[in-house]
């Protein structure tokens, strides 16, 4: 589940907005339906009903700027923002999970939270029907932490009610903590003793109001120890104008906004990458700066699913990003609701491998599937999306075939891979370098990772976090020419993004081989 909302907020007195058929109802808040206020950090449950089961259900968190109670979109600051879904026990829909795990009509939460101290406002939105409650948080009484530290924003950008968030950066990821900034940027979180999150991730949580600035430094991460100090300042945050920028929605496949998270990268440079939520309006803007290198060329635009594997991959190359440049891209999130299946074959016969095959349209989406070691497969696709180029992965780089176009529900989408020569045979050199994507993926808590090198030649495998962090060094050697793969175990290792990339040379060249490839890591 993105970390950026989690487990929250009920709050307190509501008012409800309906129509004669009311699709929220029942809305309880530490089973009582009247208002409360709470300590930060005290655990908060949460239930509600929907008119349908499964629905979903758009949660907005607001902060009360002007302390009143009521929602005033001109002064009150959308805080937070995310989808729950009636049955979603694992949140991967990017906010939290309904916990009772049924498609019953009823979602439920519970879980400590710890809100900078006060005033919200809750809004529930589903199918017409409004929900607002409000409520106060107040503080520790005798907090054992304080972080503090100063928001720098461009000119023209306020840097007030930015929300600054401390994560456990465990497998417990949903305890944390908030501050928020004060009309000059300086902000303080005040926590409980419970070190245990260490080391703890401290970001920008409502980045989104500061669009297209940029944030010039990456999340910091604090071992706290109250053996060394109990304050932990100086952890400030800058915001640039952004030199280049590129926008657009993202909506769903019925056309409403979708809230979804886009991110940029260029494959061959492991320190450039951006992310940003959409709004609730489905729209995003990612800004970037000349001292990231211009002009950028080749650089990856998608969006990332998160935990939701239902998903098609969608994403686009951006050519050329140079001072100045205005780019809108528009996307839309596609759910699988068919297949395309069939079988590969060498020669008529199984491969006695596994193939990784790609469904494909360049302009709408795409989605993986592997054959079994008898070479079929079945890749799940949206129907939504006519036509499907279907590609093979670079292990069968040596082999002769034609790449099917399929449309959603066919079968025997049969791709038979054949040979000119003996020296093009499955056992033979690959031709050229290559670097597969992991398997499987997402995965828990290894994968495997192959490899193809035309020559004998210099290799390097090494993996990263979403910051450029090394984490692993997989392969740092010679190797000759042939297949390869190598296991990837991420045991010690929190969910998340990651990155792994090759760099190859063969003897005597100076020349090298570079790819990066992402990989998701869910526990």
């Amino acid at each position: 589940m993105k970390k950026i909302i989690f487990p929250l907020i009920l709050f307190f007195s509501f008012i409800l907005c309906s129509t004669a058929f009311s699709q929220l109802s029942n809305v309880k808040v530490n089973s009582s339906d009247s208002s409360f206020s709470i300590i930060s950090g005290n655990n908060l449950s949460w239930s509600y009903n929907v008119g349908t089961p499964g629905d979903t259900t758009l949660v907005e968190i607001w902060i009360d700027v002007d302390g009143n109670g009521h929602l005033n979109t001109s002064t009150d600051v959308l805080w937070a923002y995310f989808n729950q879904i009636d049955g979603d026990s694992l949140g991967q829909s990017g906010g939290p999970p309904d916990i009772d795990g049924s498609e019953n009509g009823q979602v439920t939460f519970s879980s400590p939270i710890g809100l900078a101290p006060g005033k919200y406002i809750l809004e529930f939105k589903s199918k017409g029907t409004i929900v607002l409650r409000n409520g106060t948080v107040t503080a520790l009484s005798s907090p054992a932490f304080t972080i503090s530290g100063k928001i720098t924003t461009p000119a023209g950008i306020s840097p007030a009610n930015i929300v600054v968030h401390l994560a456990a950066n465990n497998s417990n990821e949903d305890i944390f903590w908030t501050g928020i900034t004060n009309a000059n940027g300086n902000y303080t979180i005040e926590m409980n003793s419970d070190t245990s999150g260490n080391p703890w991730k401290l970001e920008i949580n409502n980045r989104f109001i500061l669009w297209p600035a940029v944030q010039a430094n990456q999340p910091i991460y604090l071992t706290i120890d109250s053996s060394i100090s109990t304050s932990y300042s100086n952890n400030n945050f800058t915001f640039d104008s952004a030199d280049a920028v590129i926008d657009g929605y993202v909506k769903d496949g019925n056309g409403n906004p979708a809230i979804s998270y886009v991110n940029i990268n260029d494959p061959n440079n492991r320190n450039f990458y951006r992310e940003v939520q959409t709004d609730t309006t489905g729209y995003y803007r990612i800004g970037m700066l000349t001292t990231d290198g211009f002009p950028l060329t080749n650089l990856n635009i998608g969006l990332d699913n998160g935990d939701d594997t239902t998903l098609l991959n969608t994403s686009e190359i951006i050519p050329l990003v140079n001072t100045g440049t205005k780019i809108t891209k528009d996307f839309f999130v596609l759910k699988d609701n068919s297949t395309i299946s069939g079988r590969i074959t060498i020669q008529g016969n199984a491969p006695k491998y596994m193939i990784e095959v790609y469904a494909m349209n360049s302009d709408s989406g795409s989605s993986t599937a592997y054959t079994n070691d008898n070479g079929y497969y079945t890749v799940k696709v949206s129907n939504k999306i006519y036509n499907y180029t279907i590609y093979l992965d670079n292990s069968v780089s040596g082999y002769n075939f034609t790449n099917p176009v399929a449309h959603p529900g066919d079968k025997n989408v049969n791709i038979n891979l054949s040979v000119t020569g003996i020296e093009q045979t499955k056992s033979s050199m690959p031709k050229d370098y290559s670097l597969s994507q992991n398997y499987p993926n997402p995965f828990n808590p290894s994968t495997e990772i192959k490899y193809s090198l035309p020559n004998e030649s210099s290799v390097r495998i090494i993996v990263y976090n979403l910051i450029g962090q090394k984490i692993s060094e997989l392969v740092n050697g010679t190797q000759t020419a042939g297949y390869h793969e190598v296991t990837f175990n991420a045991n010690n290792l929190s969910s998340g993004i990651y990155f792994y990339k090759i760099v190859a040379s063969a003897k005597n060249s100076t020349k090298e081989f570079i790819s990066t490839k992402k990989m998701l890591l869910l526990k």
